[in-house]
C-alpha cells in the first residue's frame, strides 16, 4: 500500500525529491506516492510537474489528519538554509510524521544512523558511523566520510566531499562541490561556499568561500 507524500516547498530540490521518489519504484510499487506540494508562494490548485499544490503551509496541520499521509521538507537553499528548522516548526507537524528517504542510487552504510525529515539523494554516499539529525539534506553526489555528525536541518550541496569525523552544526550549508578536511567543525547556521575548501573550524553563523576558505562575513 502506498502512502501519500506530501513535499513542502516547489524549488528545485522539490523536484529532487520527486526523483528520489520515482527511483523506489521497480518490481513492487513504490512505497510513497507523492500527493502534490505544500507552498505559500504558489496559489491553491497550481501544478507543479504535473502534481498540484495543495495549499499554503499552514495546511500540514489539516492534511495530517490523514494517518498514513507524511510529508518532507524541500525548503533550504543558500539563501534560505538559516531558516530550514522554523519552517518545519512553523507547521507544527511531530517529527515523526516526516519520511526518511534514501535515494536507490545513493549508498548509505548501514551502520549510519538516519534522523526523520532526512534525504539522501542520487550518487550520494553515506559512510559508517555517520549521524545525521533531523530534516538534513544530502545532495547528488555528495559523499559524507565516516564518524561524521550532521546535525539537525544541515543541507550539503551537490558533490560536497566532507571528510570523516566532521561536525556540521544546526541549519548549516555546505555549498556545492566543497571539500572539508577531517575533524573540522562547521557551526551552526554558516555557509560554506561553492567549491570552498575548508581547512579549519568554521564559526556559527560565517560565511566561508575560496580554496583555502577564509572568511567573506560573520551572519545572524
Amino acid at each position: 500500500m502506498q502512502r501519500p507524500l506530501i513535499i513542502l516547498g516547489t524549488g528545485g530540490n522539490a523536484l529532487d525529491i520527486l526523483d528520489l521518489v520515482e527511483s523506489l519504484s521497480g518490481p513492487r510499487p513504490a512505497p510513497w506516492r507523492v500527493a502534490g506540494f505544500l507552498d505559500d508562494a504558489r496559489p491553491e490548485g497550481d501544478r507543479v510537474a504535473g502534481l498540484p499544490v495543495l495549499g499554503r503551509l499552514a495546511e500540514a496541520r489539516r492534511l495530517a489528519e490523514d494517518p498514513e499521509a507524511a510529508f518532507v521538507n524541500a525548503i533550504g537553499s543558500e539563501a534560505s538554509h538559516r531558516e530550514r528548522l522554523a519552517i518545519v516548526a512553523g507547521t507544527g507537524l511531530d517529527p515523526r510524521r516526516f519520511a526518511t528517504l534514501i535515494h536507490a542510487g545513493a549508498a548509505v552504510s548501514s551502520r549510519a544512523v538516519l534522523g526523520p525529515g532526512t534525504c539522501i539523494h542520487a550518487g550520494a554516499s553515506v559512510a559508517g558511523n555517520v549521524v545525521a539529525g533531523l530534516h538534513v539534506a544530502v545532495g547528488p553526489g555528495a559523499i559524507v566520510g565516516h564518524d561524521t555528525v550532521i546535525e539537525d536541518g544541515a543541507v550539503l550541496a551537490p558533490g560536497c566531499v566532507v571528510s570523516g569525523f566532521v561536525r556540521l552544526g544546526r541549519s548549516c550549508y555546505v555549498g556545492a562541490g566543497s571539500a572539508l578536511r577531517q575533524r573540522v567543525a562547521i557551526g551552526e547556521r554558516a555557509l560554506v561556499g561553492l567549491g570552498a575548501v575548508v581547512l579549519r573550524d568554521v564559526p556559527a553563523g560565517a560565511t566561508v568561500v575560496g580554496n583555502p576558505a577564509r572568511l567573506l562575513r560573520m551572519g545572524a
